[in-house]
């Protein structure tokens, strides 16, 4: 699962959200769960939706450039 946001944008949403990070001995990345990878998605959605975009599932696929 992606949600197409920068690193820094990710770890906002840890912060201001709250989410608590995982970390495992000897491992330097830091994980999260799937339950609150969903969360950040939903409200992702529901803020696009807000602004009246389209939803991801809804959006036009975009046109390839002509070479």
């Amino acid at each position: 699962m992606q949600l197409e946001v920068t690193r820094a944008t990710l770890y906002y949403y840890l912060r201001t959200l709250s989410i608590p990070k995982h970390k495992f001995p000897l491992d330097r990345r830091v994980y999260m769960t799937m339950a609150d990878l969903e969360r950040i998605r939903s409200l992702k959605e529901e803020a696009r939706q807000r602004r009246g975009e389209p939803l991801a599932a809804e959006a036009p696929p975009p046109e390839p450039e002509a070479a």
